[in-house]
């Protein structure tokens, strides 16, 4: 627990260094990062799982700090399907049309899936306009590469009149052990916004998340993939399989 929320607040404070979220904000997603650890497991994964997990969770939540008058957006999410039929049927309870595969060409197969909602809140933690369904998907290939999918019925941030980015994005993540460790490259590196730098690891450890997000019939989606190296081309191919469902 002391690991991961080191890591969390280190990374989350790198990711926002340019901002001045609210204390209230903060602990909005400190409280989104230790539901998804409770939900995931988080205690049981070994330290390169948990950079990773920690990455996506600040490259998911960090968006809220553009969003004018919404504090935050909190999400909670059960992972209760465990077969594809099973998704199937619990998208029909959605309210909105989902679009999602099975296999995807590159050999991501379906392991498992979760529902759940997600809301706005003000900056003193207010819930904020319409609460609504989401899905995730997540994929999984033989080498043990991991990619999830996450479906909204639809976006707070849009309805606060946040504009919305959609293609492709990827933030590069270096842990580690000690500032001792920060070299001039390092920090040169991290002056030009090309990494984002923690601390708390054994040794040196890169991430790459990369997501590619799009917005179809009020549906809003997002391919996260933590680790992968597929980049733009191809996830831009597997939301070209989504959509072509």
């Amino acid at each position: 627990m002391k690991d991961f929320e080191r890591l969390m607040k280190q990374a989350l404070a790198e990711k926002v260094r340019d901002v001045e979220p609210s204390e209230n904000m903060l602990a909005n997603i400190r409280a989104e990062a230790n539901e998804r650890r409770k939900e995931t497991g988080f205690m049981k994964m070994n330290m390169k799982k948990m950079v990773a997990a920690v990455a996506a969770i600040c490259a998911l939540s960090v968006t809220c700090y553009a969003a004018g008058q919404l504090g935050s957006v909190t999400s909670s999410s059960t992972p209760n399907i465990e077969t594809f039929a099973e998704l199937e049927k619990a998208e029909k309870k959605l309210g909105f049309d989902a679009k999602f595969v099975e296999t995807f060409a590159n050999g991501m197969t379906f392991q498992r899936g979760g529902t759940g909602e997600t809301q706005g809140q003000d900056e003193d933690g207010n819930p904020m306009g319409e609460k609504y369904k989401t899905m995730t998907v997540s994929y999984a290939d033989e080498q043990g590469n991991k990619v999830n999918l996450l479906i909204d019925g639809g976006s707070p941030y849009a309805d606060a009149g946040v504009e919305m980015t959609e293609g492709y994005s990827s933030d590069t993540y270096l842990f580690l052990p000690n500032e001792d460790a920060l070299t001039e490259e390092y920090k040169a590196m991290q002056d030009a916004g090309e990494i984002y730098i923690s601390y708390g690891t054994e040794d040196v450890q890169w991430n790459e998340m990369e997501n590619y997000s799009w917005e179809d019939d009020g549906v809003y989606y997002a391919l996260v993939a933590s680790d992968c190296g597929f980049g733009e081309e191809a996830m831009a191919a597997m939301a070209a399989e989504i959509m072509a469902e």
